[in-house]
Order: structure tokens, then C-alpha cells, then sequence
């Protein structure tokens, strides 16, 4: 069996560490993408009670009139932010 050289040690140990660094960014991104909060509207989410699931489908956040459909996450006027469609707050209003 042939031993790996020196350059190729640290060639394999730099690119395990560039992994290590990369990995929690991806990961964060895309547990953010999934989400569809954020942190600056988390205030205004509590005060209305908001949940990323509606306890009744028929209250989604899809059926209420301030919300803008828009990719996985949808567009409340009253929270100026992005909502997931099947959550809820205290403010939903029936579409007319």
C-alpha cells in the first residue's frame, strides 16, 4: 500500500476544513428559505399571534383577504412581510 505524500495530506485537510466552513451557511440559508420569517418582523408576528399553521385550513393565511400569493411564501399587507400560506394570526379577514 502506497502512503499518501505530505502535499496530498493537506490538500485532503484543506478542503475537509473548507467544507466545515461553508456547511453552516448553506444550512442557514436554506432553513431560512423554508421558513419564510424574519427576524426584524418577529415582534409584530407575536403580537398577532401568527403560527406557520393554521389551526383551521379554511383561515389559512390563503384564504385571508391581506395576503398576496407569491412563490412558497405568500405576502401579508398587514405584516409587510412574507407569510407561509398555511399559517394563521389574529387579524385574518375572509377573501370577498
Amino acid at each position: 500500500m502506497k502512503t499518501p505524500s505530505r502535499r496530498a495530506i493537506l490538500r485532503r485537510g484543506l478542503q475537509v476544513l473548507s467544507a466545515l466552513a461553508v456547511a453552516p451557511l448553506a444550512i442557514g440559508r436554506a432553513s431560512a428559505a423554508a421558513s419564510c420569517s424574519n427576524a426584524s418582523s418577529e415582534s409584530l408576528r407575536a403580537s398577532l399571534n401568527y403560527k406557520d399553521a393554521s389551526p383551521s385550513p379554511a383561515q389559512s393565511c390563503s384564504a385571508c383577504a391581506f395576503f398576496t400569493a407569491g412563490g412558497n411564501c405568500g405576502n401579508c399587507s398587514i405584516m409587510s412581510d412574507k407569510v407561509n400560506p398555511k399559517g394563521h394570526c389574529d387579524s385574518w379577514s375572509a377573501k370577498t
